[in-house]
């Protein structure tokens, strides 16, 4: 898979159906995780993703990692993927009130990380998004969505 999502609600759906209704990829080159069944269903009906529980294997079999939880659930959602992590992936967070050095701290090392802060509008397609990445992290490898027109 080429994109990965962690998390199936409003904001991550926004995300996945600007992509998909955009061809920015198809539903099926994005896996999207969430311990909500009707949310995967909805996911797999509306968007054509695969789908599973398991967020280690979104991580495992994916190029970009989308991390779309409530800032709640993050904390577990790191616990259980930390051992995936590696410098092969991108990860880009979409979780409020998470700072890059709380997510290099939860996985215990650095990675390849965008933070961003997208506003609601995106929710409709025609949001902003804010982002911020650190140093070691190459502009090259920033996802297509994510280049200045």
């Amino acid at each position: 898979m080429k994109l990965g999502v962690i998390g199936a609600g409003n904001m991550a759906s926004a995300f996945i159906g600007g992509i998909v209704k955009k061809n920015i990829m198809s539903g099926d080159e994005i896996i999207c995780s969430s311990p909500v069944e009707v949310e995967r269903v909805k996911a797999a009906a509306t968007y054509g993703v695969t789908v599973t529980e398991n967020n280690k294997e979104v991580v495992r079999t994916s190029e970009i990692v989308l991390l779309a939880v409530k800032p709640q659930v993050i904390p577990i959602v790191m616990d259980e993927i930390k051992d995936e992590i590696d410098d092969k992936r991108l990860f880009i967070s979409i979780v409020a009130g998470k700072s890059i050095a709380w997510f290099e701290e939860a996985a215990g090392k650095s990675f390849k990380l965008i933070r961003t802060m997208p506003n609601t509008p995106a929710l409709v397609g025609e949001g902003m998004t804010g982002s911020r990445h650190l140093s070691f992290f190459l502009l090259s490898e920033r996802p297509q969505w994510f280049q200045r027109p």
